[in-house]
């Protein structure tokens, strides 16, 4: 089998299918009598894997027995637990359950890595979700309302001084908020001024000041240097992006084969009434 093939979407599901059974394999004690627990050596292997990882260092022969008297332990409680039947109709240990066989998948699916021309066709059929946001360069003259007693008569006049040729800086009340922001996204402009604000500034005249626009503060006046709509970013600025959402997609895509394969060995019953008619509903 080539390297191409085995990148292979398609293939995906095959190839987690069987490294699913195969960790099962390593991490189960399979083979024996139900009142036999043999610890083998890649239980030993594992249990001291998780030591190391956990103190930098591997395990002293004492902590290692402790460590397989742990594991024995846990294990005769463990087959106790389901001969009493402890584990059934309890709703933690069915969740969990379920979410270490998702797990499972998902991260072996981390460890594909897509063909480029895969990642490309992915990016350019999801293109709209990949754009470079509208930016905007701006200057604002900020007027605090609880300082004024007629706080919009004190903007017009501001506006009026402005086309008369006063500077910007001489005019408006003090904040922390800079008087000038280049080349930002609305997200940012978002951030600092609140939702309200940036709603406004795709309305107003370039180059002239405008307004007033309301924000979280107060009033201000805007003048709009430049503004840029939103534009397809290139394929090279999002890989890391496209990688990821397309790695996500193909963990769904996984999920739900492997849902529908294990799906296809139950027959389910709903005895439940589901639509009023007091019949039972069988589903394939």
């Amino acid at each position: 089998m080539s390297h191409t093939v085995l990148r292979e979407p398609l293939l995906h599901f095959v190839l987690i299918g069987a490294l699913l059974f195969g960790l099962s394999a390593v991490f189960s004690d399979t083979g024996t009598e139900q009142d036999e627990i043999v610890v083998t050596q890649s239980r030993i292997n594992h249990l001291t894997a998780v030591f190391e990882r956990r103190w930098q260092r591997p395990p002293t022969e004492p902590e290692l027995n402790r460590l397989v008297d742990n594991f024995v332990r846990e294990e005769v409680l463990y087959r106790e637990a389901l001969n009493l039947g402890l584990d059934r109709d309890d709703t933690v240990i069915r969740r969990r359950l379920r979410m270490k066989m998702e797990f499972l998948a998902r991260d072996l699916v981390d460890t594909i890595e897509p063909e480029e021309t895969v990642l490309r066709d992915y990016f350019a059929d999801n293109a709209e979700h990949y754009l470079d946001p509208a930016r905007f360069s701006i200057r604002q003259i900020y007027f605090d309302r609880a300082a004024h007693k007629n706080p919009d008569a004190v903007v017009e006049t501001a506006r009026a001084l402005l086309w008369e040729g006063l500077p910007a800086a001489e005019l408006g009340d003090s904040s922390l908020l800079q008087s000038s922001y280049k080349d930002e996204t609305i997200d940012r402009l978002q951030r600092v001024f609140g939702q309200g604000f940036t709603d406004q500034l795709s309305e107003l005249p370039k180059g002239e000041w405008a307004g007033p626009l309301q924000s979280a503060y107060g009033l201000h006046l805007v003048l709009v240097e430049s503004a840029s709509p939103p534009q397809t970013a290139s394929f090279d600025q999002v890989r890391p992006s496209v990688l990821r959402d397309w790695q996500q997609a193909e963990k769904q895509k996984v999920l739900e084969s492997q849902f529908e394969n294990y799906r296809s060995n139950y027959q389910v019953r709903i005895e439940g009434d589901l639509n009023n008619s007091g019949t039972e509903v069988a589903l394939q």
